[in-house]
């Protein structure tokens, strides 16, 4: 579960109590105030606790999950920008969305220069690597299926797994 931590600072402050205070008003541990204020997370029974310590609802300190982007141009935008993240998860949508992006790009690169195709290729390589290791997260899978990628005809199977539905549409049926 995620904690707006800042948040939790933020009122307490506001409301001039030390960390101590917070936990003598909420009882929970000093220890565990320390914690949720260093950003760690923690459990749904002391998240009302200190709702109830603040005077407001629980879900009012919990941080809202972000919104899956809308439109291709956001997905690509989103997978460049969170090229360093390995963890997490990645719908079909998007994932199909990069890849359209990326043969689209570097067929125009081939046309255009040979050398400007590998320099592109280059640039795509770790955001595709990225949005291909959350979309495995998603169906369950490990990343080292993407090591298939390089073996001839294991772009087919890498290709169909990509394309499976993920563990919650999965459960939703």
């Amino acid at each position: 579960m995620k904690i707006d931590f800042e948040k939790i600072k933020t009122l307490r402050l506001s409301k001039g109590w030390s960390q101590e205070q917070l936990s003598e008003k909420s009882g929970l541990s000093l220890r565990t105030i320390q914690r949720v204020e260093n950003g760690n997370s923690i459990s749904l029974e002391s998240v009302k606790v200190l709702a109830m310590a603040f005077g407001i609802e629980p879900k009012e300190l919990m941080i809202q999950e972000k919104q899956n982007p809308k439109t291709p141009i956001e997905v690509i935008k989103m997978c460049f920008i969170e090229f360093h993240n390995f963890s997490g998860k990645a719908t079909r949508y998007e994932y199909w969305w990069f890849v359209l992006f990326m043969v689209l790009v570097m067929s125009v690169a081939t046309l255009i220069h040979g050398t400007l195709n590998e320099i592109i290729t280059v640039i795509f390589l770790v955001p595709f690597l990225a949005v291909g290791t959350r979309r495995l997260n998603d169906i369950g899978r490990s990343a080292w299926w993407q090591l298939f990628l390089i073996v001839p005809f294991g772009q087919i199977i890498v290709f169909y797994m990509m394309a499976e539905k993920g563990r919650e549409q999965k459960e939703n049926l």
